[in-house]
């Protein structure tokens, strides 16, 4: 049986599902829920999507109708008495938080679909993974193919947030991962109602003065190293601070960095409460996902990250640096 009939047969016998995504989530795996939300919905399920943190408000556009809900203690009951969870976009399970332990705890069946390599799925009962695929939801399109729903155009909410996740995701159809069967898909759903240009402004060009003036910031705090391909930079709490920014203004930092001419490999470290984040990018030459994977994280080959203890900082980059030389003396 193929994981997708296994996907069914799942759904066919549960009576309440609960869908979630990562924290703080993005295009691709809150256009994934609310896409399977509405099938979900169209097959008379009931259905929740709960996520553990606050939508950023750039992806706000994806639920103009409030089908997402956040986690809090009035809604442990509702993911208590739910017999499935299906998670998308996750990486890692420990990312969906206090849902995560209910589920466990209640012994509640769980499914992830993900184009992330996952360290462990000894948790889900169902776990299908893609890491070839450029978005989650390219696979969430072609499990709407395999139930024969995509062969004519689909409603146009659910078209939206297919089409919002998979921009989301190949960076407006430029990253590595991008294949014809990518543009086949952008093809069908554009036959639904939706409008690119508001999608790829929603997700890109909104972009608040706090997060310029973040930016100016991360400008100067640059550093290269490796004749210039190897750069980085660290967001402290007090840039926050004193840009009024919150810390998803430095989404899309590691890329900028990525950006400038001559850099193979960037990083960029985000100080949080009781640690620091780092996100890895790579031009496509040298794979970053194992950098990560030494400090317990991973990805993508050319997109990754990981979180660090606060005291470990310079330790660590001094490490990043290390292996960044290693591969580019030795051709990765």
């Amino acid at each position: 049986m193929d994981h997708w009939t296994q996907l069914s047969e799942l759904i066919s016998k549960s009576h309440k599902i609960i869908l979630s995504t990562h924290i703080d989530p993005d295009g691709d795996g809150l256009g994934s829920e609310i896409a399977f939300y509405l099938y979900l919905k169209s097959i008379n399920k009931d259905v929740t999507i709960l996520n553990i943190s606050d939508t950023p408000d750039k992806y706000k556009f994806l639920d103009e109708n409030n089908y997402i809900n956040i986690f809090s203690e009035d809604f442990e009951h509702i993911v208590e008495e739910s017999d499935l969870l299906i998670v998308f976009d996750l990486g890692d399970f420990s990312r969906i938080g206090k849902i995560g332990d209910i589920v466990i705890d209640n012994n509640i069946k769980s499914v992830n679909i993900d184009h992330h390599h996952l360290k462990d799925d000894s948790m889900y009962e169902l776990s299908i993974v893609d890491t070839k695929s450029p978005s989650t939801t390219y696979m969430i399109w072609i499990y709407l193919n395999e139930l024969g729903l995509a062969e004519k155009p689909l409603e146009d909410e659910m078209a939206l947030a297919l089409y919002s996740g998979l921009v989301n995701d190949t960076g407006s159809f430029r990253y590595s991962s991008v294949t014809s069967e990518s543009h086949l898909m952008a093809a069908h759903l554009l036959k639904s109602r939706i409008n690119p240009n508001h999608v790829f402004s929603n997700i890109y060009e909104n972009i608040s003065l706090s997060k310029i003036k973040l930016k100016a910031e991360l400008i100067d705090s640059i550093k290269m190293f490796n004749n210039g391909q190897v750069a980085y930079a660290v967001i402290s709490e007090s840039m926050f601070t004193k840009t009024n920014s919150n810390h998803t203004a430095s989404d899309g930092f590691s890329e900028f960095i990525r950006g400038i001419k001559g850099v193979e490999i960037a990083f960029c470290i985000t100080e949080r409460e009781n640690e620091y984040k780092i996100s890895f990018r790579s031009d496509g030459k040298y794979s970053i996902n194992d950098i990560a994977g030494l400090f317990g994280g991973g990805g993508h080959y050319f997109a990754a990250g990981c979180k660090i203890k606060k005291n470990d900082l310079n330790s660590s980059i001094e490490k990043i640096l290390n292996e960044c030389n290693r591969k580019i003396n030795n051709g990765n």
